[in-house]
């Protein structure tokens, strides 16, 4: 209450997530980094958001291919004469990006892909693979300054071929607070963010 000021807010920013197995969302992505300081301070072991190529590793559990198990993202799409009459085969998928049961990756990490997008730490740029360069990288970042936040992992309400491993996206800080009734708005939560949410890292 200290850090975030006085002000209670308007009605349960938290939607009635974050609570038994539910991820906690609708936090902006300072409320997530402060939250890092403060399980920082508490524990006294250094917890900060993961970058974008930490990410992508974890999410990827060491494979090569566009989610950690067999599937191809095509296979997926409600395109095709087999899926338009028969409809679209999800049972692999849904064995590891479901909302009840899931297998774990090959890293024993659950819901990297679906359930909520989360944040990184990176500035997010369109090009920030260009602009990396040839050669292999070890734990890139992203550009040192930016407007918005990289955001990876797809959603919930996405279809299966934009919960890849590599699907990337970004915060949108504008629109995600448009109908937040404070003034100014808030910098803690997003009162119309309900998919975006945020794992830690411990050095």
């Amino acid at each position: 209450d200290a850090i975030s000021g006085p002000t209670p807010p308007w009605g349960a920013p938290d939607q009635g997530w974050g609570k038994s197995s539910m991820p906690a969302i609708t936090m902006t992505h300072q409320a997530a980094e402060v939250y890092c300081q403060w399980l920082t301070k508490i524990t006294g072991k250094k917890y900060r958001l993961p970058t974008e190529a930490e990410w992508e590793y974890a999410a990827r559990g060491g494979s090569s291919t566009p989610y950690f198990f067999e599937g191809d993202p095509k296979r997926y799409v409600k395109q095709g004469l087999r899926n338009k009459l028969f409809g679209v085969d999800t049972s692999g998928i849904n064995t590891y990006i479901a909302y009840m049961e899931r297998m774990e990756n090959p890293f024993g990490l659950v819901n990297m892909l679906g359930n909520v997008a989360e944040f990184c730490s990176d500035w997010y740029a369109e090009d920030a693979y260009a602009q990396y360069g040839s050669g292999v990288l070890i734990n890139p970042r992203g550009p040192a300054t930016g407007e918005e936040h990289v955001v990876r992992g797809g959603t919930y309400r996405d279809g299966a071929e934009d919960v890849r491993c590599a699907s990337r996206d970004y915060t949108r800080s504008v629109p995600w607070l448009k109908t937040d009734p404070q003034m100014p708005k808030s910098i803690w939560w997003y009162s119309d963010c309900l998919h975006v949410g945020f794992r830690v890292v411990c050095e």
